[in-house]
């Protein structure tokens, strides 16, 4: 009797163990697939990510290099915070949920604008409000900031062309295609202003950018980079004055004021003038005004304040329509 309870004794032994290797195994084979997958997950070197949210919905980030280091950044962001630069944001096809910039009828884009609220403060508690999952801006500061709110995009003013920051803004948000067809439009356009520009009546001229803001304010305003500036002097190439351009030198001021008494000598051969709503200019009315040789030869055109906002922004939408009506207005004169 003893014999058969020691031999149905080693049996049950023999099962336990099996079973507990087969548990043992289960848990070892859990264990394996899940650090796998966490090291593929952590070693990928892939622009775009696919991970599992708690909720089971699948999502998709591809990290970004900016100024700022390496940034991971929603594969196609919903809920898109911007600042200046709404233009660019606007081309690319995204609606964001709130924005922090100036809005004007002049604007291109002006019609994108409905609907989306402007944000009296940028600052963090204003954001928060919005839940984005991707803020947009120009200043370094904001990354540190916002960070923590949202990935943040900071691509700095000046340290990229305009064409080139739609393009690094659509690879970042998925948004190439839309990037790619608006620069192709502006870069036409751009090509067939040069090649006019630079002939005829136009051959080895130069230009010049100014807005009257009064005596008793600051004088007579010169332009360099905004109010199309950027478009004149970068894109098209057109020259400045020599007095302007030793003036911007030596100042490092891409923008600044001229008194009445000398702003005369920085008119160029041609001049974009710039008016103000509800200010008729002291300058244009001053005895100096008729004997500047730009004002003589009928080559200043003067850009109504009610188109000002057009001149805003030097987005590639902006810079697109700046070009077409500039140029209209500039071959207008050589028909006279």
């Amino acid at each position: 009797m003893f014999k058969k309870w020691n031999k149905q004794m080693s049996i049950f032994v023999f099962v336990l163990a099996l079973v507990m290797t087969a548990l043992s195994g289960c848990g070892s084979s859990s264990s394996s697939n899940s650090t796998s997958a966490d090291n593929n997950k952590a070693a990928s070197s892939a622009d775009s990510t696919p991970s599992n949210t708690s909720e089971g919905k699948n999502t998709e980030t591809r990290k970004v290099t900016t100024v700022m280091g390496e940034v991971e950044v929603p594969a196609h962001p919903q809920r898109v915070i911007v600042n200046w630069y709404v233009g660019e944001v606007f081309t690319l096809g995204i609606k964001p949920v709130a924005i922090n910039a100036h809005a004007d009828k002049a604007m291109p884009f002006y019609g994108q604008f409905e609907g989306i609220p402007i944000t009296e403060k940028w600052e963090s508690e204003e954001i928060l409000k919005y839940d984005p999952d991707l803020i947009i801006t120009y200043d370094p500061k904001d990354y540190e900031d916002f960070s923590k709110l949202a990935p943040v995009i900071v691509v700095p003013e000046g340290d990229v062309s305009s064409s080139e920051r739609l393009s690094f803004l659509g690879a970042a948000t998925g948004h190439e295609a839309e990037a790619k067809k608006a620069i192709a439009v502006f870069e036409e356009k751009l090509n067939n202003a040069k090649g006019k520009l630079s002939s005829g009546i136009f051959k080895n001229k130069n230009f010049s950018i100014l807005q009257d803001w009064g005596r008793e304010s600051y004088g007579v305003m010169y332009e360099t980079g905004s109010r199309g500036g950027t478009l004149l002097y970068e894109y098209i190439g057109l020259k400045k004055p020599e007095k302007l351009e030793q003036l911007v030198k030596t100042s490092g001021k891409g923008r600044d004021s001229l008194s009445y008494e000398v702003a005369s000598q920085y008119f160029g051969d041609y001049v974009l003038w710039f008016l103000k709503e509800g200010y008729e200019s002291e300058y244009a009315k001053s005895v100096i005004w008729n004997s500047i040789p730009a004002v003589k030869q009928g080559n200043v055109i003067q850009i109504p304040a009610e188109v000002g906002g057009l001149f805003y922004y030097s987005d590639v939408a902006s810079m697109t329509a700046q070009l077409d009506y500039i140029l209209d207005r500039l071959l207008a004169l050589d028909k006279q």
